[in-house]
Order: structure tokens, then sequence, then C-alpha cells
């Protein structure tokens, strides 16, 4: 019997720079979802401000200790960070909570039913009384007035955000 060779699949080498970024874009995206500003996160990762901007642009690539807590702080299990993001938002295993607590509470489908009911109104209400208030970052700038350069931390952008905490440590 004649051996055919194996068919592979020719790959392109990847140094991890690709990979990386993926990993940075996602951080970036689940740390948005989760309205943490980037100093929020660095504290909940035990990380520095800077050293968190390294991570979501890709320029550094973190230990597994800093993956393990960087899951942590976003609530989302280690292997969700390498996930792909999902193609409709509504997608992300996120949403999946709602199922884990109706599960974990052994709920019933007549009170997932209230449960429901009750998120209905609560939301709609809001919607009907609140008109959407547009955010910093939707707002894209500075809190200093005429600064519009995009926000770091405590609604400042870079400078103005080290110039006041360099004039605290005086």
């Amino acid at each position: 019997m004649e051996r055919v060779p194996e068919a592979r699949e020719e790959v392109q080498p990847d140094d991890g720079k690709a990979s990386l970024r993926a990993l940075a874009r996602r951080i970036r995206s689940l740390r948005d979802r989760q309205g943490l500003t980037q100093e929020d996160f660095a504290v909940a990762c035990g990380i520095s401000v800077s050293f968190a901007s390294l991570l979501e642009r890709g320029a550094r690539s973190p230990s597994y200790e800093t993956l393990v807590q960087v899951s942590a702080a976003l609530k989302v299990s280690l292997s969700e960070l390498f996930q792909d993001a999902p193609e409709s938002p509504y997608d992300d295993p996120y949403f999946s909570r709602l199922l884990e607590f109706a599960r974990g509470r052994r709920l019933s489908r007549t009170q997932v039913d209230r449960l429901i009911a009750v998120a209905s109104a609560m939301f709609e209400e809001r919607a009907r009384e609140e008109p959407p208030r547009p955010s910093l970052r939707a707002a894209g700038g500075c809190l200093v007035d005429g600064c519009s350069r995009p926000v770091l931390a405590r609604g400042l952008c870079a400078s103005h955000y080290h110039r006041q905490r360099r004039a605290a440590a005086r």
C-alpha cells in the first residue's frame, strides 16, 4: 500500500504580536463594558495605571498571574479573555450570568416570568424618565476647560491627571 503524504495547512508564522494585540483589544473591550476607568481597572488588578495602558495597547505581554488578576477584575473566566469578540454583543458569555442566577436559585417558570416583568418595567420606566446622559467617554474629552484629549483616569487626560498627582504630592 502506497503512503499518501498528509496535506498540511500552511501556517503563517506568528511572533505573538497579533495574538497580543487581540488580547489587548479584548481586555479594553471588557473593561469598557464593565464601565471601569483604567485607574479603577488597575487598582482591581493590582497593577499600575501605566502598565494597564500598556496591556490595552498590546505593548506588554502579561504574566500568568497578571492574566488571572485581569480576569478576576473583569469578572470573566481566564479562557474568555482569549475568546474572539462575539458577533453580537448579546452573544457575549457575560449574559450567561442571568441564566446562572436563575439556575442557582432554582427559579420556576413563573418566577422567571416575574423576574422578566420586573426588569422590563424597571428598564422601560427608566428609559421614559431619563434622557440618556452623555458620558465622559462619549464626550471624548478631558474635564479641564478647553482640553479635548482622551480621558486617562478621573475624567482627566494624561497630562492633566499627572499634573494633578504631582501637585497633590507636594
